[in-house]
């Protein structure tokens, strides 16, 4: 039963694919129906044991493939948003705690760090201490890499600058 499903599954994906007549494809199909396996089986299920109407199963299929399409264009606007900052701090002297700080904040835009990173969680993803977090976030925010956000003291935030 499993092998079934995992067959249906490369086929859906597979004639999509042969379809587009593309060599690369920026979206995960498999990734989106596995994210909805559970409705997918329902689908299927339904569609099988049913009428011969498969507009129900066609309809569930297109929004999973929206799904997909729109989770492709959020990577895309992240890999050119990571891309347009470093192009523009190309020449900014940075050390290596900063890079992977700035890199993780960038590749997680919008989610992890949705409400921008403190000291504390500076101080926790670049195993420093709290000076040296403190004085790496200021000259992240004084080399126009961060910007901070609205409120102060110890709740200080930043936030990537915009490209």
């Amino acid at each position: 039963m499993r092998r079934e499903r995992q067959n249906v599954e490369n086929h859906s994906g597979c004639a999509l694919a042969q379809a587009e007549r593309q060599s690369v494809r920026f979206y995960s199909l498999s990734a989106a129906i596995m994210a909805r396996r559970h409705a997918y089986y329902d689908q299927l299920e339904s569609a099988q044991q049913g009428s011969l109407d498969i507009t129900p199963w066609l309809l569930w299929f297109l929004d999973t493939l929206k799904e997909a399409l729109e989770q492709a264009l959020l990577r895309v606007d992240r890999v050119l948003i990571k891309a347009t900052f470093w192009q523009r701090h190309a020449t900014t002297v940075l050390n290596e705690r900063q890079i992977k700080v700035l890199n993780r904040l960038l590749d997680t835009k919008g989610e992890e760090f949705a409400q921008g990173i403190n000291a504390r969680k500076y101080q926790s993803l670049a195993r420093v201490s709290k000076a040296t977090s403190t004085r790496d976030l200021a000259e992240l925010l004084e080399k126009g890499c961060l910007s901070k956000l609205p409120g102060g003291g110890r709740s200080t935030r930043y936030s990537v600058m915009p490209g």
